[in-house]
């Protein structure tokens, strides 16, 4: 049984703990917004699907990509492109910046016309401001499974 005290302050602990108001940090951009992390992205995007290997300048000497399950060294580093004749859409991306590290969630999707071949993929990058431009230190893509619509 708790003394009449005990049952006071472990009351007043739990409404101290519970009362308290937890406020989201403020979303803000360094020497550059969403737009210019979604540029990059869709560059990255762009160049891995041609297999131009000026898309190595966009990614940090350390990052790690992932691409269906497989670490991915070189092009194509996005699941679902295939290097070559194909060209790549986005299909949508949202981008958020705070301070010096971004992420972008980006669907897209490639196309082959002369294989008759389109796959579609989604994205998730995580840049970081490193001296004057983002670069990517993350990207995970995948493709959907077949039975998911």
């Amino acid at each position: 049984m708790l003394r009449p005290y005990r049952f006071i302050v472990a009351v007043s602990v739990l409404i101290a703990c519970t009362t308290h108001t937890i406020r989201p940090r403020e979303v803000t951009a360094v020497g550059g917004g969403t737009a210019e992390v979604e540029a990059l992205v869709r560059l990255a995007l762009t160049l891995d699907a041609a297999g131009d290997r000026r898309a190595d300048t966009l990614y940090a000497p350390d990052a790690v990509v992932v691409g269906n399950a497989r670490i991915r060294l070189a092009a194509p580093r996005f699941a679902g492109i295939a290097i070559g004749a194909g060209r790549v859409t986005i299909r949508a991306a949202n981008a958020t910046v705070e301070g010096r590290v971004a992420w972008v969630l980006v669907d897209y999707g490639w196309v082959n016309p002369a294989e008759r071949r389109a796959e579609v993929g989604r994205a998730t990058l995580i840049c970081e401001r490193r001296g004057e431009s983002w670069k990517i230190v993350h990207a995970h893509s995948s493709q959907p499974l077949p039975w998911e619509p």
